[in-house]
């Protein structure tokens, strides 16, 4: 396995939180590829592709009223307790569900309940997701492997529905559903972690109300154009997908000779594509062209669906399928990691409450609209009307896509300059992403000083590139080139500055706001301890070099501070 799928793997088999979060996840998402499968089918079977329809938008809409207010308290409580609370829900209303198949009415209502349970589930593990990585390329990565994960329960799923359905009833796959739940429940809650502190921002630090706190969610997006774009592509996508748990009744068993259990099979070669692709998007976990990728999924969602439209052959069929769910892993990988990247944590959660709102709505409306376009154009020309809408959109957006993977870029960069900072090694994926939009620059001359003994310390600063000299009554303590940081001392013990620095060439510098770096540093018990241990050695080496060695002890090297 090449060198990006073994570093994936290991992130998440070294690190017992990921290992729990990822196996709830293959857990959760088997019941709900199996519950599509087995809905679709009792609906079918109960009112026909419009009743399908129907059930699709009923059983969505009450998820995305609540997914709003669910992102909120996201943001205020545990993020794990309220993954184990949104799976037990979900176990108790499959398992009711199961045992009340004989009564539709209370069928579709308990369904509908189980959706909004599971709907919670993953923006809440996908907010949860930056706290457990350290860098954005093991981010991607984890969400490489989340999606390999969800190609494998898209294979199984569907797999198991038609095995339980041949041989059962709907009954029977509810109840499967039921125990899926569980099983994830019961792993999220071994989640073990710390939930680093914000890094001090300008936004305002007091709690509102919860409305006030969705009205703050929709206003983070207008603050963040380029995660709205993200979420206008993947509501289009959602449109079409919705659209497509109809249609895929209708392709097996009107279009091609593949019949109800057909279902069932386009289902898994969905998920076969979906696991394939996902392996493969392991790769751009360290590309900064994540826009364009997910733009490229975007329109590889809508090609297949015209195909099938044209051809409508059986095996074309299934091959479309296949494809389908390779570009809808290359979505899922690429787009969460946007939208994690892009939008801070203090409000991350209900930003992807409301995105999969929106999502959620989509999904329901494509579900809802697809059987009067079925009447109005008829099945083949259905398929190639809703399989164009894709690459348009994405033709429509390109410009913002690009913009983005520009804005990654810069990112990128800046990440890697801060990790070569001992103290910042081991920071979330949240904290570094902030302090990388908070980075600032400051060019200074030579033989200027950037600051001096015994002034306040207001930044600390990380060279890029030049040199300068560590000066302590005029002797020269140390030199510094690209990658040395310096000024932690004064603001990590509130004392003036204990050195001068002074440029020895024209140097270009990163510089961080004096609270941002406080903040980000001490917010983690690691971290502290980190930059607490570097500035006892550079104070130490500083007392040793005005009165001499004390005692004999690993060279820690003086520090500019």
């Amino acid at each position: 396995m090449p060198g990006p799928y073994r570093q994936a793997w290991a992130s998440v088999r070294h690190n017992r939180n990921l290992r729990l979060a990822q196996s709830s996840s293959l857990a959760a998402w088997t019941g709900e590829f199996l519950f599509l499968s087995a809905m679709t089918v009792y609906a079918f079977d109960e009112d026909g592709a419009a009743g399908v329809g129907l059930v699709g938008f009923l059983r969505v809409l009450p998820a995305t009223v609540a997914l709003p207010w669910l992102g909120v308290l996201a943001d205020r409580v545990s993020r794990r307790r309220l993954l184990v609370l949104a799976c037990t829900l979900r176990a108790v209303t499959a398992a009711g569900a199961a045992l009340a198949v004989d009564q539709p009415v209370a069928v579709y209502t308990l369904l509908t309940l189980s959706t909004v349970c599971h709907t919670a589930y993953r923006p809440v593990l996908g907010a949860l997701f930056p706290t457990l990585c350290t860098t954005p390329e093991e981010l991607t990565a984890v969400n490489a492997v989340r999606a390999v994960l969800d190609g494998a329960a898209a294979l199984l799923g569907p797999l198991a529905a038609a095995a339980l359905l041949a041989v059962y009833d709907p009954a029977a796959a509810f109840a499967a559903v039921a125990l899926l739940a569980g099983v994830a429940g019961v792993l999220v809650a071994g989640l073990r972690y710390e939930s680093p502190r914000p890094v001090a921002v300008e936004e305002p630090a007091g709690r509102a109300g919860v409305a006030a706190d969705v009205v703050e969610g929709l206003r983070g997006l207008r603050r963040h154009p380029r995660a709205l774009d993200v979420i206008v592509l993947g509501g289009v996508q959602c449109l079409v997908r919705g659209a497509l748990t109809v249609l895929v009744v209708v392709v097996a068993v009107q279009v091609t000779d593949l019949g109800r259990p057909g279902v069932g099979v386009l289902w898994a070669a969905f998920g076969v594509g979906g696991f394939a692709a996902a392996m493969a998007s392991i790769g751009a976990a360290g590309s900064a062209r994540l826009g364009t990728l997910f733009g490229a999924g975007i329109a590889l969602w809508g090609v297949p669906i015209v195909l099938v439209g044209l051809l409508t052959d059986s095996s074309v069929a299934v091959g479309a399928f296949v494809v389908i769910g390779a570009a809808n892993a290359l979505v899922d990988v690429t787009g969460f990691t946007l939208l994690q990247r892009l939008v801070p944590d203090r409000t991350l959660a209900r930003v992807l409450a409301l995105a999969e709102a929106v999502f959620s709505l989509a999904v329901a409306l494509g579900s809802l609209a697809i059987p009067f376009v079925l009447s109005a154009l008829g099945d083949t020309r259905a398929l190639l009307a809703t399989g164009c809408l894709l690459p348009l959109a994405v033709v429509v957006r390109w410009a913002g896509l690009r913009a983005i993977d520009a804005d990654i870029g810069v990112r990128r960069d800046r990440i890697v300059l801060l990790r070569r900072v001992a103290m910042f090694r081991l920071l979330p994926v949240p904290v570094i992403e902030s302090l990388a939009l908070r980075l600032g620059r400051a060019r200074v001359p030579a033989q200027t000083d950037v600051f001096r003994k015994g002034e306040p310390g207001d930044g600390f600063y990380v060279v890029e590139s030049g040199r300068v000299a560590v000066l302590d009554d005029g002797s020269e303590i140390r030199r510094l080139g690209p990658g040395d940081a310096f000024g932690e001392i004064a603001l990590l013990r509130s004392v003036p500055r204990t050195a001068t620095v002074r440029a020895l060439e024209d140097t270009e510098l990163a510089v961080l706001s004096g609270p941002a770096f406080v903040s980000a540093v001490t917010g983690l018990s690691t971290t502290s301890s980190t930059a607490d241990a570097l500035v006892d050695g550079y104070l130490a080496a500083d007392r040793e070099r005005r009165t001499g060695p004390s005692q004999p002890g690993p060279d820690r090297g003086p520090g500019p501070r």
